[in-house]
């Protein structure tokens, strides 16, 4: 449901009644049916949101067929191919364009260029077919297929962010295009069959953004903020509104969120390692060596809680003496 609340054209606008949303590797169609949901809690008639996926996986594909009727969505566009080889949403023998993408792409995957269609598509650049590199390859569909207007949202394993070689061509070719939005850092173990930490691309076609996020990206440090369940991590509804509201504001917060320039992006290479900009780690504890050797409470660690004994009206004389 997070995806669906970052999918938005700089304001409170989410997925709505007439438009088309678009799922590249839909699996079981969770992400369509939440597309759904997320209209009808909104109050908003859903029965004219147009909903496409594809999967290559026939027995998802067949499970995501079911998974829709069972959820009252008769008019699903569902299709069964590899996404980056052969893409099967066309119209007039051009790549149909939605209003929003959403997607949790197989991560770290090889792919293959030989004999793929709509090589178009793919105007950034081409990452290595081997050496699971197929990352920023969906990235690049997603964008293809957008309208001018649109919005897409992408779960990313954090490599793409710091990557050398072709996918540092690429993501220097987003920046400079000003087609990245945001990158958001999620917590480890969130997502089923991969424990490692993965992140969010939030991305438009150039032109799109805003014009007071025009040259900028948003880095967001989530990854501390989450429930730690017994077999698995979740977002609560705090966490994710947090998000979301960061987002949808485009500030910055010390620790957790940093507004960040392409020039800023350039002197650093274009590296977009998200604690490069947005450092969520705890200061240093203070260490004194002549408390440590001979006893004692500090006496600047006594100044730095002065205020907040003094809210309380503790004066900390009472317990401790001045000593040398």
């Amino acid at each position: 449901m997070l995806l669906l609340y970052l999918v938005t054209p700089g304001s409170a606008v989410k997925p709505q009644p007439g438009m088309s949303v678009y799922d590249p590797c839909c699996g079981s169609g969770g992400m369509l049916i939440q597309s759904k949901q997320y209209v009808e809690e909104c109050g908003r008639d859903a029965r004219n949101l147009a909903l496409y996926g594809q999967d290559n996986n026939g027995g998802v594909w067949a499970i995501c067929k079911i998974n829709m009727l069972l959820h009252g969505i008769r008019d699903a566009d569902i299709h069964n191919d590899d996404t980056l080889f052969n893409p099967l949403h066309i119209a007039d023998g051009e790549l149909i364009r939605f209003d929003r993408v959403i997607s949790n792409p197989p991560f770290s995957q090889n792919y293959s260029r030989e004999g793929m269609q709509f090589s178009g598509r793919f105007t950034h650049g081409y990452c290595p077919e081997t050496g699971k590199k197929a990352d920023l390859m969906f990235a690049q569909h997603m964008l293809a297929v957008l309208k001018t207007d649109g919005m897409m949202a992408t779960v990313m394993p954090h490599g793409v962010l710091f990557r050398g070689g072709e996918e540092k061509k690429i993501r220097e070719s987003f920046i400079k295009n000003d087609q990245l939005e945001a990158v958001i850092g999620l917590p480890p173990n969130l997502f089923y069959g991969t424990p490692i930490p993965a992140c969010i691309l939030v991305m438009c076609p150039q032109g799109a953004k805003p014009v007071e996020r025009q040259g900028k990206v948003l880095f967001v440090n989530a990854d501390a903020e989450y429930y730690a369940g017994r077999a698995q991590n979740y977002l609560r509804p705090e966490h994710i509104e947090k998000i979301s509201w960061v987002f949808e504001n485009f500030v910055s917060l010390p620790g957790y969120s940093a507004v960040v320039t392409k020039e800023k992006l350039a002197e650093e290479g274009y590296n977009c390692n998200i604690r490069r900009y947005a450092d969520n780690a705890p200061p240093p504890e203070p260490q004194d060596v002549r408390a440590h050797l001979f006893g004692g409470i500090p006496k600047a660690e006594v100044e730095a809680k002065r205020e907040l004994l003094a809210a309380h009206g503790f004066d900390p004389s009472r317990i401790v003496a001045e000593r040398n």
